[in-house]
This record gives structure tokens, sequence and C-alpha cells, in this order.
């Protein structure tokens, strides 16, 4: 047998040969549960352009994991994160910075967050069902800040009523995360529970509306978004 046949059998046979030695070291699984906003994401103050005013909300994980060896391996993870404008905590803070008037926000869009994630996860086995991930990701972030209208009646001429707008942007950069679980075997399956700490750091542009004073207006700003996923979900052994 000459060394190009030998060298097409083994080109035939190695990606049988790798499906035969990857088997059991692979998931795919889906989580959900809530997203719990964290530090200038969840802060409520009008005075500081970094409050995000963010309530919880929903997460989303889809992720992909393959093992290496018995301890570790690496994974994909792709995370959404609904979170909805804080639109009675909003108000509260317009009237106090114009305590004649009284304000009613409506949002129509929420803070809609997540990106794609990649990197190493390390496996802990406990017993024979039982095992521990810790895992630490970056990637790609994106997140679309709250659309919202803005309604004033002014407390001594109740006719004397105004709506103003705040459009929607898109900001997208870098981002991580950080997080631990653990999965329990059920056959061809794993039920997955894990806490994820996702970040990043945005700069919105050209964030348009209408002000106080009924005049359209373009601003910028930069937005810390953290934010805590804890997430249920089943996962499918490969």
């Amino acid at each position: 047998m000459d060394k190009t046949l030998k060298l097409l059998i083994l080109l035939v046979i190695l990606p049988f040969i790798t499906l035969a030695q990857s088997s059991k070291r692979q998931y795919v699984g889906l989580s959900i549960g809530p997203s719990i906003p964290l530090s200038d994401f969840a802060r409520k103050d009008l005075n500081d352009s970094t409050s995000g005013f963010a309530k919880t909300g929903v997460a989303l994980n889809f992720t992909y994991a393959y093992r290496f060896s018995h301890n570790f391996g690496m994974q994909l993870v792709v995370n959404y994160s609904g979170n909805k404008l804080d639109n009675v905590a909003y108000a509260d803070g317009l009237m106090k910075a114009h305590p004649g008037y009284g304000v009613t926000v409506e949002s129509t869009q929420n803070w809609s967050s997540g990106g794609a994630f990649g990197g190493p996860y390390f496996r802990f086995p406990i017993g024979d069902a039982f095992s521990i991930d810790v895992r630490g990701l970056i990637g790609y972030f994106g997140s679309n800040s709250p659309k919202a209208t803005i309604y004033t009646a002014n407390i001594n001429n109740p006719s004397d009523k105004d709506t103003y707008y705040r459009e929607s942007s898109r900001s997208t950069g870098f981002g991580y995360l950080l997080g631990a679980g653990f999965k329990y075997r059920l056959s061809h399956y794993y039920i997955t529970a894990f806490a994820d700490y996702i970040g990043s750091e945005l700069y919105f542009k050209e964030v348009t509306g209408w002000n106080w004073d009924n005049e359209p207006y373009a601003t910028s700003f930069a937005q810390k978004i953290n934010y805590l996923s804890l997430t249920l979900g089943l996962a499918y052994i490969l």
C-alpha cells in the first residue's frame, strides 16, 4: 500500500475517530431565569447620568460546551437580557426636578441586551451524576436603550399639558461573562442551574427626543450594563 493511499484512508476515517473520541464530551443547552440589574444599571438617580433605571427582567442562555479533558473545556454562550425601565422611579425623579408638575412615564421599549461569549470552563465532578462548572468568557455585547413617552400636567393649571419623548439607541462593544453552576445528569440530558455575571461599558450616541422646553435634542451618554443572570434549564448530551 503506497503512502498516497494510506493518507487517503486516514483522511476518510479521521472524522469518525474524532467523533468517537468526542462522544459524551459535548452538550447544547437552553436555560431561562431572572436577570437582576446591578450597580449603575440598576441605579435610579435622575441627577446621575450613569443611572440605568433598569428593573429585574428575564434572561435567556444558549450554551454549547466541548470538554477536552476530564476537567477542562471550552464554552460558547449566547445570552439575552430584557429589563424594563422603572417608569415610576423615572417619573418621581422628574417630579422632584419639576415640583409644579405631575408626571407619568410610559416605556414602549425595554433595555434589550445580550451578546455572544466564548472561553474556557472547568468541570469539577461530584459523584457520578453531579458536576460543577466554572466559566470565564469574553466576547461581543450589544444593547438597545429604552424608548419612553413622558406626559406632564401643571398641578395648578390642569389644562397645561405636554408630551415629551425619549427615543431608543443602540450600542455595541466588548463584554464578559463570569459564572458558575451545576449540572445533574439524567441519561442523555443535564438539568442545569447557573449564576452568571455579565458586564459591559457602552457608549450610546445620538439619543434623540423632545425635552422639557419642548425642544428637540440629541445627546450621548456612557452606560455600564451589569446584571446577574440566574437560569435553570435543560441540556442535551451529544
